[in-house]
């Protein structure tokens, strides 16, 4: 065979095999991922083995798939800011997420976060409630019973409001099993029952399951018929993304100690008076918005404010497990720097202004395990401290 002949055989296997790598994989960082190219896909950022940044074309994000949003017009900001709102109060933290360290979206972008273990190129039109979600609203909940493995430590803000808003301590608390969930968050609800229930979350929580690591992350939720199907972050469409700089489901680089440094982030939810969407803000940064239309009764109603904590206690051994709620720590265990807190606590009205909470009710599911104590002192706003071990001598 002459040296033209295998020169010429060369180039038709190396043609080949890059037009192979071009239909099966993307490239990112000089590496190869075997998923199908997206051309919505602006951008594609690594962050590790099991973890990427994928920056979506804002006009061509997944959301927009949804039935009630052919021809949405994107909304780039609230309309207005709610009056007296805390803007220069935004916590501890220079808020970043690890993902940053790698590269950034564009302008232009929004970046939705892809688990490589467990990528879907496509989202499902409603993502499945499974037994590692978020359940009930805890004020649905009678007094001192814990239901369906859920346990709750929570203040409840009764009225007619247009959301809320406070400064969350960021904690990373062990779980037990890799089906427990712990979580700090606001919710915004209305309605009752099953089918009539509308709830949107917002706020950081240690979901295994989910992200396939133990470290706090920040997430969104959104229900329409009580939890029977709820979607968590992009996991359908829904959420109308529009920050470059802040992705759904990615871990906070800052953590606090245990009589240590203390950080926090501000995380508001609030409905936008003129347009009727619900937006969610951390840092004061919007991250984006649940459309009016997605809702069967936040659309038209006010919504009743909650703030706290959440645990899934599976009891795999036959009893509560060790799953932590905040930092572990009981209220009574001391405050700043041992128990988790909420700090700076508003709640919007329906004349579009921020204030603190009025008719306050304190719920605790199981205070054995989990327990919250509201700061008379006030000397952070509106406050409480919450949280707990779980199993313990009382807590069985």
């Amino acid at each position: 065979m002459s040296k033209f002949m295998i020169s010429t055989n060369c180039s038709l296997i190396l043609v080949v095999l890059l037009f192979t790598i071009l239909i099966r994989g993307e490239l990112v960082d000089g590496e190869t991922i075997s998923k199908p190219v997206n051309k919505a896909i602006i951008k594609t950022i690594k962050v590790d083995e099991d973890e990427i940044i994928d920056c979506y074309d804002i006009y061509k994000q997944p959301s927009l798939n949804h039935p009630s949003l052919h021809n949405h017009q994107i909304q780039m900001r609230p309309s207005m800011i709610p009056k007296n709102i805390k803007l220069d109060n935004l916590g501890t933290l220079q808020l970043t997420q690890t993902w940053h360290k790698y590269g950034t979206c564009p302008e232009g972008t929004i970046p939705i976060r892809r688990n490589i273990k467990d990528y879907r190129p496509t989202l499902s039109p409603k993502h499945r409630l499974s037994t590692f979600s978020h359940s009930k609203a805890p004020n649905t909940l009678e007094p001192n019973k814990v239901t369906d493995g859920h346990e709750y430590a929570v203040i409840t803000v009764h009225g007619n409001y247009l959301g809320g808003q406070a400064k969350i301590n960021l904690w990373n608390p062990v779980v037990e099993t890799p089906v427990e969930i712990s979580v700090a968050q606001i919710w915004a609800f209305a309605g009752a029952g099953t089918n009539g229930f509308n709830s949107i979350e917002a706020g950081w929580e240690v979901c295994q399951p989910r992200y396939g690591d133990y470290q706090t992350r920040f997430f969104i939720l959104w229900t329409t018929d009580g939890y029977r199907n709820s979607c968590t972050n992009l996991e359908c469409e829904g959420f109308v993304h529009i920050s470059p700089d802040i992705a759904l489901g990615c871990n906070f680089t800052d953590m606090s100690t245990f009589k240590g440094d203390q950080k926090d982030a501000t995380f508001s939810i609030h409905k936008d008076p003129s347009s009727g969407n619900w937006w969610v803000q951390v840092q004061g940064i919007s991250v984006g918005y649940y459309p009016s239309s997605l809702f069967t009764l936040l659309s038209k109603t006010p919504a009743t404010m909650e703030f706290g904590g959440e645990i899934f206690n599976e009891r795999s051994k036959g009893r509560h497990t060790i799953a932590e709620m905040g930092s572990g720590h009981f209220p009574s265990e001391g405050g700043f720097g041992v128990s988790s807190y909420f700090h700076h606590v508003q709640i919007i009205d329906e004349n579009n202004e921020a204030k603190d909470p009025e008719n306050v009710e304190r719920y605790v599911s199981n205070p054995n395990c989990y327990d919250l104590k509201i700061d008379d002192k006030h000397t952070n706003g509106y406050g409480f401290y919450f949280g707990g071990p779980g199993y313990n001598d009382k807590c069985q």
